[in-house]
């Protein structure tokens, strides 16, 4: 009994920081910026309250969380293309060069997804069992994101690349979402039984961690504040990278058109 409260309560929790994510970047005028996110805040936000009345053993909630769990894996690719976009907008050759690296990205972490779940076809509970090949597609789903995340965030570091502090902290805390969330569900295959409760409870309060991150962090001063990863860096030397990226970015222009 002592347990389920505390689920409920963290459930409320995300219920309650998706919606002040939701409506902080309303009002500050943030979600015109921002679509893809606004929208798999909201999509996310509507599953749990479908959700929210049921146990997590009731048949009922399976169905629907199986049914919607496609959805939000499509919600996670929408952002993070959102976020190449909004990173690489300005450097069209090289934002095109990226997509190749992007979509052969998630091809490669679904193939590996398949056939990591291949040999386990015997493992799974018979009760629910797409629950375990959807959490074991997953881990292989959202490490890619994260990776292709930190590739980006690279690419920016690497070139000193002018950007928001929003879409700084943005890319940063998305990374961190997909990585611990790879690290809970490797915690919650490879453990007893008992490591359903926990992860379960890791990935609410992980969760609940990155809303306020992003309600806290996200400001309308902070989209005009342009920055760059290259801390205490010479301006001079930062001035030179970003000339080379649009020189490479021009180059791959001429390519493309060639």
């Amino acid at each position: 009994m002592h347990t389920a409260w505390v689920m409920r309560f963290l459930w409320f929790l995300n219920l309650s920081g998706a919606a002040l994510v939701v409506g902080r970047l309303y009002f500050l005028g943030l979600h015109k910026t921002y679509r893809f996110f606004i929208a798999s805040m909201v999509l996310s936000l509507l599953r749990s309250a479908a959700l929210f009345p049921f146990s997590p053993t009731d048949p009922a909630y399976y169905r629907i969380w199986a049914a919607t769990q496609p959805l939000i894996w499509l919600s996670y690719v929408l952002v993070v293309l959102e976020l190449y976009r909004l990173t690489l907008g300005e450097y069209k050759g090289i934002y095109s060069l990226s997509l190749w690296f992007f979509y052969g990205g998630l091809v490669v972490s679904l193939t590996i997804s398949a056939l990591t779940v291949l040999p386990t076809m015997s493992g799974p509970p018979a009760a629910f069992p797409l629950r375990y090949y959807y959490a074991l597609a997953q881990r292989g789903f959202v490490t890619s994101l994260a990776f292709l995340l930190l590739l980006l965030m690279a690419l920016v570091a690497w070139f000193a690349v002018p950007l928001s502090r929003n879409l700084l902290m943005h890319c940063s805390i998305y990374a961190a979402y997909f990585f611990t969330s790879n690290v809970i569900f490797l915690f919650w295959h490879l453990g007893p039984k008992a490591n359903n409760y926990w992860s379960s409870v890791l990935q609410l309060l992980f969760a609940f961690l990155c809303c306020l991150s992003w309600v806290f962090f996200l400001t309308r001063r902070g989209e005009d504040r342009i920055t760059s990863l290259r801390l205490k860096s010479d301006p001079l030397k930062e001035r030179q990278l970003v000339d080379q990226l649009a020189s490479l970015n021009a180059t791959l222009l001429l390519t493309a058109k060639k």
